[in-house]
């Protein structure tokens, strides 16, 4: 605890004669007591906050893994309560050198290009997950009318956009 007019630190000692040595300022032990119960409010307030903003992360995530996708524009069972808005998802990737050169033999001989598959699935995940938590954001619980867009933006770079229309649905009884 520091001394309300200097600014220096209290000890015991300086608690116990009732005044800092430093400026002269009297303290006393109930300034101490109260000082600490103030302190245990703010940890108790600081600890509360985390839990609370956990348990916010924790929905987010249930949500996010509860989210239902598809490339139509309607889910069998369920029907669309609520049109939330076009969400989207964007993600561009260097596929790098070694991936350049495994793709001019593989064009050579006419094989796949395993390299090039495992980047555009990475970058496609990427942006999903993007689209995703853009439309959780805005209180969805599916995206219907999924769309991809590929762009070769250099020699060995690559985008991957996605996009759909964030909807709230409910199940059918």
């Amino acid at each position: 605890m520091k001394c309300t007019q200097c600014g220096n630190e209290l000890t015991e000692d300086m608690f116990s004669s009732g005044m800092c040595f430093v400026c002269g300022q009297a303290v006393t032990i109930s300034e101490k007591i109260i000082l600490e119960q103030i302190k245990a409010k703010e940890q108790n307030l600081k600890e509360q906050i985390k839990t609370e903003q956990k348990a916010k992360e924790q929905e987010l995530i249930n949500r996010y893994n509860a989210h239902m996708l598809t490339t139509g524009y309607s889910f069998e069972g369920y029907h669309i309560k609520r049109y939330l808005g076009l969400v989207s998802g964007e993600t561009v990737i260097g596929t790098g050198f070694l991936a350049d050169i495994v793709s001019n033999v593989s064009d050579i001989f006419g094989t796949q290009v395993p390299e090039y598959s495992d980047k555009i699935k990475l970058a496609k995940n990427s942006a999903l997950s993007e689209m995703i938590r853009d439309s959780t954001s805005h209180d969805g619980n599916a995206i219907i009318g999924i769309t991809y867009s590929y762009l070769r933006f250099a020699r060995d770079v690559i985008g991957v956009s996605v996009n759909g229309t964030s909807v709230k649905i409910e199940k059918i009884f």
